[in-house]
Formats: C-alpha cells, structure tokens, sequence
C-alpha cells in the first residue's frame, strides 16, 4: 500500500521526470562552477565558498507520511524530500537567508500562532453580517511553477535588496540551480522534480510563500477582484488563510469558485466557520463582538508527550510541563478554557508518569502568568561568542558536563 502510493505520486508525469542515472557528480560540478564564479568576483567570502560545497553529499530520499486526518481510505501520502547532507542542501540554505527578509515583509504574514494571537485581539466581529473561514492551499509546494516563482524571486531581489556584497543575479542564480535540479531517490530510481518544490528543502516555505503573495497582490486582494470590497481580512500562514468575508455563505462559496479559477496552479480548499473554527492549533469562535480562542486539537490527536522515564536530560524532562501549561494559558483567551484544557493536560502528564508535584507546580505557574505578557515577543538575548561542544547523549553526559564547567 505504501509503496503503491508512492508510485501513484510519482507517476505524475507534470511533477516528476524519471532520470536514467543518479546525476549526483553533474550537479555537484554544476555548483562547483557556479561558487567559484562567485569566488572570484567577490560576490561571497571563501567561508561561505566552502560552506556551499558540500563535501561527500548524500543521495536525497523521496518518502511519504500518510495524511491520517483525510476521510479517504487508505489515506493519501504527503510527498518528502530528505536532503539533510545533500549536494543542494548549503545553497537552499544561503538563498533562504536573503529570501527571509521578503517574506517577512509580506502584507499578508503571518508569524505563527501568537501571531494570530495578536491579531485577533485588535479585531471587532460582528456574526450577524460577517463569516469566519479559512482556506487551504492544496499541495502547494508541489504546485507552484518553477520559472515564474523565480521571476517572483528576481524583481523582489531586485527592489528589496539594496546594497550587498551578493548580487541578487548570484542569489537567483543558486535560486534556479537548486530548484530546477531537485532530484531525489526512490528504491532504486532517480527522479527530476519539474514542477514546484518538495517539502523538506530548507527554501521551500520561503519559495512558496512569495509566489502566494505575488498571487495575493495581481489577482486576490488587487482592486480588479469582483469581490474584493468583501474582504475585511485575509491573512496567511504559508498555505493556511485566514478570512474575515463581509457577506452571505453563498457569496463565499461564489468567491471560492472565482478563486479556483484565477490561477492554474493554486487549488483552495474552503471551510466557513459555524460557531468555531479551527485555524493551525487554535478554535476561534465569536465573543462579544470580538473573537476570542482555544486551543484546537485535531481528531488524530493523540498523546505523544515525552514519557519522563525517557532517556533524555533532567532538565529537559523537568521543564516539559510548564512549556505545555503555558502555551494552553497563552491560547486560551479565558480562565474558563485553559481550566478545561489544563485538566485534560493533567491526566495527559500523569499517564506518562510525571511526578504529581511537577505537573501541579507548572499548572499553577502558568496559571499565575498574566496572558498579556505572555502575548509579547521575548527580548532577544545578546549572541556571545561562545566555544559549543556538542556529543551524543549518553548516561555519563551529565558528569561529563559537570568536569568541563569546573575546568
């Protein structure tokens, strides 16, 4: 069943290109050509030279995770890359530095979670005239298309980039060679990625997500949209969009039509809220006028806690509870919802044998928290300069710890 999946995705002639051998020694020489080039004009600093080859790269993998949360059976399979050590791998990650900044300035981002948070409380609701929903982009990694997000990529390097000693023709140059050379093995056959970019890849989220908002700016939330003076809010956490629509749920479903229908390569799924809505791990629902939240937790949820008699550090162990306590009293925006969650997280910890006065002092830490504050950005620390020593862990790790603090 696995492996059928698998060959089902990769039978898709318009994403995957069967490759006649492992292209491994083209693509480092490749690389090799295009870092010395950028070597001798000055464009990058002999470290990150050496840092973009990778010496002895390992062969990506193509594997799949079932998506369990589907309704089909068997489930379909989610499409990955594991490119940990791989040729491509230092290039996604110096052309996701610079790609960073853009994201973050994308009018419709969203950070993550606290975030939202954020957001929503600045936001009045009024239900009688006003729908809540989200919407999925479908397979977005494996949808955009390659040469027109490297356009996207192109003109925003070319406005945002200012001045740099890397030239924003370098960075797309890496740009193109990492995505249009994305190969990966499955058994014993190589295979050519052709269209978008596969999940696993350090600049997939970053790549993607600026393609969206190209998409967003011409076509979704531009002035030509029939329906644009209904949408009172569209926000986007890579492929997951929050909506504020201003209107019926039959001229949501009508807008959702036209949507699917502006673009060829992005397909949304859309979810009108009754009286709550899941949106990443919170419930929102209408309170007041305004909109307040729970934590959410998906129907496959199960308890994957880190049992405490694991082999894992003390203090790691330890502190697990007041991580947990405190993200339910940051996503609840009443007492009266973290309380419930709060007991359900209780009977969680206890069944993996956390001591009962770990679980009740963290509960009651959290608690004490003002929600507020909780809501704010840490302050960044410092960087030191510090010399890191890092081993595999193992039972005389915390003696080792303790001779090199005392020399």
């Amino acid at each position: 069943m696995y492996r059928d999946e698998c060959e089902r995705l990769l039978g898709n002639t318009r994403h995957y290109k069967r490759m006649s051998r492992d292209p491994t020694i083209d693509v480092q020489e490749e690389i090799t050509f295009l870092v010395s080039k950028g070597k001798e004009n000055n464009w990058i600093t002999d470290h990150e030279a050496s840092d973009l080859i990778q010496t002895n790269p390992k062969i990506p993998y193509f594997y799949i995770l079932p998506k369990v949360h589907k309704e089909k059976i068997p489930p379909p399979g989610r499409p990955i890359v594991s490119r940990i050590g791989s040729a491509l791998e230092p290039l996604s990650k110096f052309v996701d530095f610079f790609r960073q900044p853009l994201v973050k300035r994308i009018p419709t981002y969203l950070k993550d979670t606290t975030h939202v948070l954020l957001l929503l409380e600045s936001i009045t609701f009024d239900k009688s005239k006003e729908l809540l929903i989200t919407l999925d982009v479908e397979s977005l990694y494996t949808n955009i298309p390659q040469e027109a997000t490297l356009e996207v990529i192109s003109n925003l390097l070319d406005i945002h980039m200012g001045e740099s000693q890397t030239p924003p023709g370098f960075i797309l140059d890496l740009a193109h060679l990492a995505l249009t050379r994305n190969y990966f093995k499955f058994e014993d056959s190589f295979f050519l990625q052709t269209q978008g970019t596969s999940m696993g890849s350090i600049f997939a989220p970053s790549l993607a997500c600026l393609y969206v908002d190209h998409i967003e700016r011409h076509t979704i939330l531009h002035e030509d949209n029939p329906y644009q003076d209904q949408i009172k809010l569209w926000k986007r956490y890579i492929d997951d969009v929050l909506l504020i629509w201003t209107g019926s749920k039959e001229e949501a479903q009508a807008f959702a039509v036209w949507l699917n229908g502006a673009n060829p390569f992005l397909t949304f799924t859309m979810n009108i809220g009754d009286k709550k809505l899941p949106f990443l791990d919170l419930l929102i629902y209408e309170q007041d006028g305004g909109l307040a939240t729970e934590v959410y937790y998906k129907p496959t949820d199960c308890n994957n806690l880190l049992q405490y008699q694991s082999f894992h550090p003390r203090a790691l162990r330890d502190d697990l509870p007041v991580g947990q306590f405190l993200r339910l009293r940051r996503n609840c925006s009443s007492v009266t919802d973290y309380r419930k969650h709060a007991d359900k997280l209780s009977t969680k910890l206890h069944t993996k044998d956390y001591p009962p006065h770990l679980v009740n002092r963290a509960r009651k830490r959290a608690r004490n928290n003002n929600r507020d504050q909780l809501l704010q950005p840490r302050a960044q620390k410092p960087s030191l300069d510090k010399i890191v020593c890092v081993t595999t862990f193992n039972t005389l790790s915390n003696e080792i710890q303790k001779i090199m603090r005392e020399n």
